[in-house]
């Protein structure tokens, strides 16, 4: 029988929970639960060997579950694992987690992350930077869809590493701050955001880009009919995967998110007038 902890309000409770676990030398599995999402970490003999949320294991998953402000702990004595993901030693677990907290909250004391922001990337970056692998997924993530509670629930990014991704894609001038993308969600898009989406395809893969729009749109059986948004996005993905290098993936994708909310507009402008027109007849 589980040892139930309750509610808990605060990401300190998350370290003194391991933190007494394993000063008692205690061997069996913390589960935490938060909004239907159920965390674990095994102990064995006071060490932390194991954590895991869904399919994100190893000390990536504890440092993204210390994120969760409120919890719900139950720890189950003598519960074993075969599997070890954290090698770290335990002394060595507890300091980073008690140093990560404090880093969070000097951070957003004056710079407070709204994990509920909408960001889009920029057209031209305004500056230089140097990008790590999971930056680069990060900022593949930015689409002006996504909030980025989103990216980090999809990712397993805690929000600190994802605060400071942030802040260097702004620093470089690759992102700025909007509001989701709603205005195409009834669109129709037709032959000339077709012609504009090839022409931004060219700059990326050059002559062949005919071919591929072509290609692309067989495949989704729509060389003739207007595009809705929802086929609009696969077409991209068809379409960005034929760009090998990432950073013209990237500005290829964000452009031709823009000239849908600008092709959106223009088509809803056009009903307008038309309806205005009949009005007046």
């Amino acid at each position: 029988m589980g040892e139930k902890n309750g509610e808990r309000n605060d990401t300190t409770q998350f370290t003194d929970a391991l933190s007494f676990l394993c000063s008692q030398q205690r061997t069996g599995k913390l589960l935490i639960s938060k909004e239907g999402r159920k965390g674990e970490v095994f102990l064995t003999e006071g060490r932390i060997i194991h954590a895991q949320l869904d399919q994100c294991v190893g000390l990536k998953a504890l440092l993204f579950m210390l994120a969760w402000e409120t919890g719900t702990y139950n720890f189950t004595p003598k519960q074993a694992t075969d599997h070890t993901t954290i090698e770290m030693e335990t002394s060595e677990v507890l300091s980073l987690l008690a140093k990560r907290i404090q880093e969070w909250r000097l951070i957003t004391e004056d710079n407070p992350l709204d994990l509920n922001a909408i960001l889009y990337l920029q057209p031209q970056a305004s500056g230089t930077i140097r990008l790590r692998k999971e930056e680069w997924d990060i900022l593949a993530k930015i689409d002006g869809r996504r909030s980025l509670k989103d990216i980090s629930d999809e990712m397993y990014v805690a929000p600190l590493d994802l605060f400071k991704s942030i802040q260097r894609f702004r620093d470089a001038g690759l992102i700025g701050t909007g509001t989701r993308y709603s205005e195409t969600a009834c669109a129709a898009f037709g032959e000339d955001y077709l012609s504009a989406l090839e022409r931004e395809l060219n700059l990326a893969v050059g002559p062949i880009a005919p071919i591929l729009l072509e290609e692309a749109l067989k495949d989704l059986e729509e060389a003739t009919n207007p595009l809705i948004e929802e086929k609009m996005e696969i077409l991209l993905e068809k379409l960005s995967n034929a760009i090998p290098v990432k950073e013209q993936r990237l500005r290829f994708q964000q452009t031709a998110r823009i000239l849908a909310v600008e092709f959106s507009s223009d088509a809803t402008l056009s009903d307008k007038e038309e309806d205005q027109e009949e009005t007046k007849e």
